[in-house]
């Protein structure tokens, strides 16, 4: 399959696939991903669109276009002005062709990156309105909660396809709000009895189904396939009275014998130590004095 992944943050886009497919290997040209994968396109944050692959070549291939075309077609690039002589490739190919320019049934797609030419099918469009969740519209609002669409690539980065995610510091919510939006188990637990409260109000203002309690991260487990999580720094933390360092640290070492992968956030600027292996880390640019590191702990 061939994934063009959104630029903003490219390490996190692909990863948020690998996660997902855990192909064999992959190819990465530019935002251009190319690998085996067999899951759910929909739940993807950082892809706007997945092809069917065609070939991935250095040169324009010879293709039985017949095979691919259906009804109508359109033939698109990264390079608006070969679109037409790439049309006019498939036209001749095909026994009745039409070209269809808006909604075709058939959209080729052909990406240039240096010496090598990616063409599929598209198979797949982002549309999910990831902004109806925004933190500011939700009744359970916390003005520090995690963006739908980071959320959501969050769980993905966990890596599980089908069963349950837990969050021991979930506020409001809004991380385990994307978990069941693609349908896995959630669980969320908060020191703080308001946070728990508000998660609850935005769950069910979704219509969703999560079980939510008090409880101390540092004291507590959760049987769950993965953690996926963004602990309280600054002001929320400190008002507990907890070094965020020792946070971080003494949760770790609670559910270390109990959850093989934890996903979690932290401030760049802080640094803690746990027997977990550190997999994967990318950053998240937040504003002027706020850059957070994105983190995949694994066993």
């Amino acid at each position: 399959m061939i994934f063009e992944l959104d630029k903003g943050n490219l390490m996190l886009a692909e990863r948020e696939v690998l996660a997902l497919a855990r192909p064999k290997k992959h190819q990465l040209f530019n935002n251009i991903l190319v690998c085996d994968a067999d899951f759910d396109y929909s739940r993807l944050a950082f892809t706007k669109r997945v092809f069917e692959e065609i070939f991935v070549s250095d040169k324009i291939e010879e293709i039985d276009w017949e095979k691919y075309y259906e009804k109508d077609f359109s033939a698109r690039s990264n390079i608006t002005s070969k679109e037409k002589e790439l049309a006019g490739i498939i036209w001749h190919s095909v026994k009745e062709p039409k070209v269809t320019l808006k909604n075709p049934t058939s959209e080729f797609w052909f990406f240039f990156h240096e010496n090598k030419i990616v063409c599929g099918k598209k198979v797949y469009k982002r549309t999910e309105k990831f902004h109806l969740r925004r933190p500011d519209i939700r009744p359970g609002f916390f003005p520090v909660s995690v963006k739908p669409k980071l959320a959501r690539v969050l769980i993905n980065l966990s890596g599980v396809l089908k069963g349950k995610i837990w969050d021991p510091f979930c506020g409001t919510g809004g991380i385990l709000l994307e978990a069941a939006m693609v349908d896995l188990e959630t669980e969320g637990t908060d020191i703080d009895i308001h946070m728990v409260r508000a998660a609850k109000e935005n769950f069910k203002h979704y219509k969703v189904e999560g079980t939510f309690s008090v409880a101390d991260s540092r004291t507590t487990i959760k049987a769950c396939d993965a953690i996926v999580t963004d602990p309280p720094y600054g002001r929320r933390a400190s008002l507990k009275k907890v070094e965020i360092q020792s946070l971080y640290e003494t949760f770790l070492e609670n559910v270390y014998p109990h959850v093989d992968v934890v996903v979690i956030m932290a401030p760049n600027t802080l640094q803690f130590n746990s027997k977990y292996k550190h997999i994967f880390e990318a950053e998240d640019y937040v504003h002027g004095s706020l850059t957070r590191k994105i983190i995949i702990l694994n066993k």
